[in-house]
């Protein structure tokens, strides 16, 4: 199961919220399963291939594309073993620059998780020790150190409960929107009344003056209340995008719903977002040992990534759909992948099963003009000489 593990003392610490036998138990009911007509599915429209060297491998963990010179589309990743982050020409595949980084703790990034590239001098890098965004210029000196748990000693573990955990991917990034990075983290236990009230879990980091803000409470309908959702922090990510209008969207994993919201307010507009075969969505009435977990995970639908296609004016919502027959040997990587496919008012217009999470790596999941690129895991290549995408485009149902 592939979930994040984090310390033993933090848990200690939260287990008395979220162990009591008395939960209320949320049932998530998908109102419109079976009711919707699919109009168009996901066809793949292309492949890419992007050489890696010995010391790099497929399913790194984070990557960006942005606009480079002349309006080149590039693509980087993150290889954590090189302390480096690779830029590739998107469309030729060919390798234009390596950004090296110390991992000295005092020099540069003890523990880098993600990025963000602003420009060529202003290199913005998560370091999950000290929790801190660290910038760098284009030389990969230290120009400042951002604390997002308010300079707050990271080894004394109470900032849990009044700050985000972050843990990057290419499908919850961090994004630029109005003159700052937009990082959206999570609370990583079952959130209790008293936590879900006043918790924020998205960051925002001012370009002019590194300041940091929190903004964004979870959804009252779908935490707090005494709903225990396990301590696993699968069940309370954050998957956002930026969305038309100077708003974003929301996925959480448990909900059929999406959650549309003004950028710099708070609130949300909850909007359908919904699959046609995902069944009713219930939290758990005790703690449940590691192998109930699971089977648990793997026997639940569970929600992911949301992307947004302004080439389409589509949304993409990615979606883990519950294997019935799942048993003590199954994983969530053998859980199947489906895409829901969304108008840009979000009109249900299909959904496609394009494999099972073995063969793709979806967190690695972004948008260009070709389509919606996925990192595909090709079993064939032993020697991890390619990290391999696999390109989908809407086509109309026949």
């Amino acid at each position: 199961m592939n979930v994040k593990l984090i310390l033993p003392a933090v848990i200690s610490l939260v287990l008395f919220f979220s162990c009591s036998s008395n939960n209320n138990i949320v049932a998530l009911k998908n109102e419109r399963k079976g009711t919707l007509i699919p109009t168009v599915k996901l066809a793949v429209s292309g492949e890419k291939k992007f050489p890696l060297d010995s010391i790099s491998a497929p399913k790194t963990p984070y990557m960006q594309v942005f606009a480079g010179d002349s309006n080149t589309t590039c693509l980087s990743f993150l290889n954590t073993y090189a302390s480096a982050i690779y830029i590739y020409d998107y469309a030729t595949a060919i390798e234009k620059k390596i950004i090296k980084f110390s991992r000295n703790d005092k020099d540069g990034v003890d523990n880098p998780l993600g990025y963000y590239l602003k420009s060529k001098d202003s290199i913005y890098i998560y370091n999950k020790k000290n929790n801190q965004l660290v910038l760098l210029n284009d030389s990969s000196r230290v120009l400042s150190r951002i604390s997002l748990i308010n300079d707050q000693s990271f080894h004394e573990l109470s900032w849990t409960f009044f700050y985000p955990q972050y843990y990057p991917s290419t499908v919850a990034p961090l994004m630029s929107m109005s003159n700052q990075i937009v990082f959206p983290g999570q609370y990583m236990f079952s959130l209790p009344d008293t936590i879900a009230r006043r918790f924020k879990f998205e960051s925002h980091i001012d370009f002019s003056n590194n300041k940091v803000t929190f903004s964004r409470q979870y959804p009252d309908e779908l935490y707090g209340h005494n709903y225990f959702w396990e301590n696993e922090g699968l069940f309370t990510n954050v998957y956002s995008d930026i969305a038309p209008d100077n708003k974003m969207v929301y996925s959480f994993p448990v909900s059929h719903q999406l959650y549309l919201a003004d950028a710099g307010k708070e609130g949300y507009t909850p909007v359908c977002g919904a699959s046609n075969e995902a069944g009713t969505i219930t939290s758990f009435n005790k703690k449940l040992s590691g192998e109930e977990l699971v089977l648990k995970v793997c026997q639940t639908d569970l929600y992911a990534a949301i992307k947004y296609d302004p080439y389409r004016k589509v949304y993409y919502r990615f979606l883990r759909k519950a294997m019935p027959d799942a048993t003590a040997t199954s994983t969530i990587k053998d859980k199947p992948l489906s895409v829901i496919i969304l108008d840009e008012n979000f009109k249900y217009m299909g959904e496609t099963a394009i494999g099972t999470c073995n063969d793709f790596n979806w967190e690695n999941a972004f948008v260009t003009t070709e389509g919606l690129n996925i990192e595909y895991l090709d079993k064939n290549d032993r020697s991890e000489s390619f990290l391999y995408l696999k390109i989908f485009k809407p086509v109309n149902l026949k």
